[in-house]
């Protein structure tokens, strides 16, 4: 199974979990939510080949943890996949805004001058703001869109500059999840659980979870062995876009 976008340094017992999706896993993006985050998490999910720590600074962080930036952009060097990244226009961060978009535009170019990355995106409440940015600045990078929320020609938008988006078990359920999906190619798409922040019946998704693979498999007409299959092959195709 492939998960790519878990914050598995945020469940009660991570070193249990990190254990079992060494084994049940064929990859896991770990997502981190600030760069002393990623130092830390990098440490402790170093031993595992299927198990790819990415660089974050999640957009709520943002102005409590500004000092970090310094750090975020020191690391970008050695890390081919940033995430969680992006810009929350939600209520309670829409303070932060203008400094979030910011450090987005700021990593974005920063990330041309590297050559590129891999990027894994948050864009709750912001989704104009997110495409209008990745449009001018994206360049070189690959970017995918993580719980993406919004109207279908807002989808047809990204994937026209490129974005890949990653799906998981809560957009399977939604109206607006089932609203999007049919406008993203097979080949643009990819798994993820973000837990443990999505649960069912109170207890969080694991990385190895096949809900997505199941309802997808169902929504592309193949069989379970053959999404997961196509999944494999996507991810290839994307960490084989960009070189360190």
């Amino acid at each position: 199974m492939i998960d790519f976008h878990c914050h598995l340094d945020l469940y009660k017992e991570p070193m249990h979990v990190f254990e079992q999706a060494k084994r049940k896993n064929k990859y896991v993006l770990a997502v981190t939510t600030s760069p002393k985050a990623f130092v830390k998490t990098s440490q402790y999910f170093k031993s595992a080949k299927n198990i790819m720590v990415a660089l974050g600074f999640h957009p709520e962080l943002v102005s409590t943890r500004i000092a970090e930036k310094k750090l975020f952009f020191d690391c970008m060097d050695q890390c081919l996949i940033l995430g969680e990244i992006g810009i929350d226009g939600s209520v309670r961060s829409k303070s932060s805004l203008n400094m979030q978009e910011d450090l987005f535009k700021e990593i974005l170019i920063q990330a041309n001058f590297c050559g590129g990355r891999i990027m894994s995106i948050h864009s709750r409440g912001a989704v104009k703001e997110i495409l209008q940015i990745i449009d001018k600045y994206s360049g070189k990078s690959k970017l995918v869109l993580h719980w993406f929320t919004g109207s279908q020609k807002e989808v047809e938008k990204a994937l026209s500059i490129g974005c890949w988006f990653s799906i998981n078990p809560n957009m399977c359920k939604t109206n607006a999840g089932n609203k999007i999906l049919p406008l993203i190619p097979i080949e643009r798409v990819l798994p993820e659980t973000d837990a443990p922040f999505t649960q069912k019946n109170a207890v969080p998704y694991m990385p190895w979870d096949t809900t997505v693979t199941m309802f997808l498999s169902n929504f592309y007409g193949l069989g379970f062995e053959e999404m997961n299959l196509q999944f494999e092959k996507n991810l290839r195709t994307l960490l084989n876009s960009i070189k360190l």
